[in-house]
């Protein structure tokens, strides 16, 4: 045989467990134990490219069907290591191990390196699969453990075969396995259509095996290897191999969260979305998948910061790791928002900026957690946090710190504020905090607050909550005679209170004992007790209420300092917020977007529209923006406050959409373009909009001789920001005007009477005016002559979609359409 099975490095690693390897198996034995039946097991579907390798062998590369394949040659290694081990049966196994291992079941006899193989693994699975072929072929190969789950099912099988009275039955199983095979042929048929239509058995593909194939698939054979290796790994790596499996599907989804801000991602469309995000930005095109990849190694980084504490800076990672044992992860893509901008440098967020966020972040959960104010709508409000930060970095704002702190505290009493110091001093006062399931996290910080350059680890788990105030001491007579005479009303309300609740790693030993066992205890004891939130322990004699109480309130205290509320004066947060509410962008745009949709393109030159400073810049192949000394952005304002900063002056307050230019033409005004050509009006001011639309009215009237013998010039000069526009009369007292409604998609053509007798006049020609309109395409509206209004209106109107490929239709209707209601003029009197 000259052909082996090659698993391409876009397909998932082998992830079958003890679960599917069972399946498996019984419909093997259940086959193999009816003389007559068959088994169909599924499709594999294969496309070979037809070239023979330096081993002499032909790869058809496994499209779909894998899983199933890696697990059938689990099972025949283990068949063929029985036969091997149980000589003593050979008369009576219809198997052999010469007849597995020599006849092209799993290794191809006459050939070596990987022709070797009949089935070559990708990624963590080659090295382990082909140590256990090897194993096979010579016992004095050791068996690599890379891939835990390749060994533990082949141990599953060989153990389920000593233990099975008949092993030809499996045999025989196997031989009557049926599979449809698929085989396509390169170039001409697309795999990954055909991969993401199959409805294949076993695991369901996850959106990463989805995701990493999308991404891999549709490069050439030779390309697979190197973009897998040198790029997707890295992203593998940067979320942890091990996890990798469990961990990217909500990675993409709050990665895919941050570039969609404000809109939220439906989590079941995170796939189609993805591969929108994809053609939009142009990265489908020649080798800029590299990019892309890239781009997503680089938030897994962060995400990685976020989720698994890895390494970074310390106090950073400290915060980030308290924020993440609060368990809000709609809190991520913000977190992750943050630390692209802190990459940024510190013209946008500087390293104490981001600390102080950091811990204002911590705050506004905590308190939200212990006032007992509902997440419900959280993730709208993050998603909307991030595009108001990212609209005020693009505006070039000066105070990024300042706008997010009246980001969180602009929310009045909705259902997104957060907790000001007396509503959260009170609950910590009065609120029982043992069932709390933050409880450990608060008591553990509020300790380390003492300890900012040598936090204590209270992750090993152990030390655990300990009840002072013992939770069976009203079965201890001296705890009863100690609370007084309404001992067991004390003790309800005080058992769970704050104040009496610390941590120890002695909590068993010091058990229900009295106060006075417990604070002279030799190992645990209060007397030698270490942490500074028990201080109280020490040289308290007896543990009373009043006792409980003054801890309660002195932790409460400390609870303020620790999760503080910012200060921020109302006028500030009126403005952010007024801000906010006036332009929060519905679709971000990038530049990779203006290159894809053609606005802009590698090699144009860039220039400063100020009239201050000068700058010069280049569009990249990467569709980065190089500024004079070699350095390059990804975002037009952090290259122009580095240009200004190279100028001598201060950038942080630049919008770079706006400082930027092509041909005297800013990069706002492209970016516009780009929204109004998708007909995404809501990402845009509709005055912007607007003003495109009658501008580009006014070019097009231009050209056209009748027009502007009919009315001439004026209008192109006109306040070009309403959604009216007019067009004056030659008639005393009457006005045509053109309208458009781009939200609720109409134009409308306005003939305006003033004087309603000059308008019933007028009405009295109605039947010559409907016929000289009647071949104008729209609604025709007359005004009752006697309406209770100062004056009267004939109106034309149709049905418009405003997108920008439909503007010159609009243009020609409102165009004809003005000068057939100017020619019906001549009816008035």
């Amino acid at each position: 045989m000259s052909k082996k099975f090659v698993v391409p490095v876009y397909q998932r690693p082998y992830s079958w467990d003890e679960e599917q390897c069972e399946q498996l198996w019984n419909d093997v034995l259940t086959v193999g134990r009816q003389d007559q039946s068959k088994h169909f097991t599924g499709s594999v579907v294969w496309i070979q490219d037809g070239t023979m390798g330096a081993d002499g062998m032909t790869s058809a590369f496994i499209i779909d069907g894998q899983q199933r394949i890696t697990t059938v040659n689990l099972l025949l290694a283990a068949l063929a290591d029985y036969s091997r081990s149980h000589r003593d049966q050979a008369d009576e196994l219809h198997f052999s191990y010469e007849e597995l291992i020599g006849t092209g079941y799993l290794v191809n006899p006459y050939r070596k390196g990987e022709g070797h193989y009949r089935l070559c693994l990708s990624q963590g699975d080659h090295d382990t699969y082909k140590s256990i072929i090897d194993h096979l072929e010579d016992p004095r190969v050791q068996i690599t453990s890379e891939s835990h789950r390749l060994v533990d099912n082949l141990k599953w099988f060989r153990d389920r075969l000593e233990n099975l009275e008949d092993p030809n039955s499996v045999w025989a199983g196997l031989r009557r396995l049926e599979v449809v095979s698929i085989s396509l042929t390169q170039g001409q048929d697309n795999p990954q259509v055909i991969f993401e239509s199959m409805n294949s058995t076993g695991k369901d593909l996850s959106t990463a095996d989805l995701v990493r194939n999308y991404v891999l698939m549709g490069q050439s054979i030779e390309a697979q290897q190197g973009l897998y290796q040198h790029h997707w790994r890295k992203i593998e790596a940067a979320l942890g191999v091990d996890l990798y499996d469990d961990v990217f599907d909500d990675f993409l989804y709050d990665w895919l969260a941050v570039i969609n801000a404000p809109r939220p991602v439906v989590a079941r469309n995170v796939y189609r979305f993805f591969k929108e995000y994809v053609t939009e930005n142009g990265y489908d095109e020649g080798d800029q998948i590299i990019e892309l990849i890239d781009q997503m190694c680089k938030f897994a980084g962060y995400y990685s910061l976020i989720t698994l504490n890895s390494e970074g800076d310390s106090k950073v990672s400290q915060l980030l790791s308290r924020i993440h044992a609060l368990n809000i992860t709609v809190i991520n893509p913000l977190l992750m928002a943050l630390l692209d901008d802190y990459q940024e440098g510190d013209s946008f967020l500087s390293r104490d900026d981001l600390l102080h966020i950091l811990k204002l972040i911590e705050s506004y959960l905590f308190r939200r957690i212990v006032c007992h104010v509902s997440s419900n709508g959280l993730n709208k409000f993050f998603l909307s946090v991030i595009a108001s930060l990212r609209r005020i970095r693009d505006d070039g704002a000066s105070d990024y710190r300042q706008a997010f702190e009246a980001a969180l505290l602009g929310n009045g009493e909705t259902s997104h504020r957060m907790p000001d110091d007396h509503e959260f001093k009170g609950v910590l006062l009065s609120r029982d905090f043992y069932p709390f399931s933050r409880c450990y996290y608060m008591l553990a910080t509020l300790e380390n607050a003492h300890h900012p350059k040598n936090p204590i680890d209270f992750s090993s788990g152990n030390n655990t909550i300990e009840h002072i105030l013992p939770q069976n001491a009203l079965a201890r007579e001296q705890w009863r005679q100690l609370l007084g005479p309404n001992c067991e009303e004390i003790f309800a309300d005080h058992i769970n209170k704050l104040g009496n609740l610390t941590l120890t790693a002695y909590n068993s030993e010091l058990s229900d004992a009295s106060f006075e066992e417990k604070k002279h205890r030799i190992v645990g004891g209060y007397q030698d007790e270490y942490l500074v939130i028990s201080r109280e322990l020490h040289d308290a004699k007896i543990w009373d209420a009043q006792s409980i109480d003054a801890r309660t309130n002195r932790l409460a205290e400390e609870a303020l300092e620790v999760w503080p509320m910012p200060k921020i004066d109302d006028a500030t947060i009126d403005r952010y917020k007024s801000d906010r509410q006036a332009s929060i962008p519905a679709k971000t745009v990038t530049l990779r977007m203006l290159g894809a949709s053609g606005l802009l393109k590698s090699g144009d030159r860039l220039g400063s529209l100020s009239r201050k400073y000068e700058a010069s810049a280049v569009i990249t192949e990467k569709m980065l923006i190089r500024v004079s000394d070699g350095h390059e952005f990804d975002s037009p304002s952090p290259a122009a406050s580095y240009v200004l900063k190279l100028a001598g002056t201060s950038g942080s307050s630049i919008n770079g959409w706006k400082f930027w230019g092509r041909e005297g033409t800013s990069l706002d005004d492209f970016r516009s373009r780009y929204l109004v050509s998708k007909g995404d009006m809501d990402s845009l001011d509709r005055s912007t909009v607007r003003t495109m639309f009658w501008d580009g009215f006014a070019d097009f009237c231009a050209a056209r001789d009748e027009f502007t013998a009919a009315f001439g010039s004026a209008f192109a000069k006109a306040d070009h920001t309403r959604y009216y526009l007019s067009f004056g009369s030659s008639i005393q007292g009457c006005n045509l005007s053109g309208l458009i409604g781009m939200r609720d998609k109409y134009t409308t053509v306005e003939f305006l009477f003033h004087d309603p007798a000059q308008y019933a006049n007028f009405l009295e020609h109605k039947s010559q005016v409907e016929s000289d309109l009647s071949g104008q395409e729209g609604d025709l509206d007359w005004d009752d002559k006697d309406v209770d209004k100062k004056s009267r209106h004939l109106t034309l109107t149709r049905h418009t979609d405003y997108k920008q490929d439909q503007w010159d239709d609009i243009y020609r209707w409102l165009a004809d359409t003005l000068l057939k209601m100017k020619s019906v003029s001549k009816y008035v009197r």
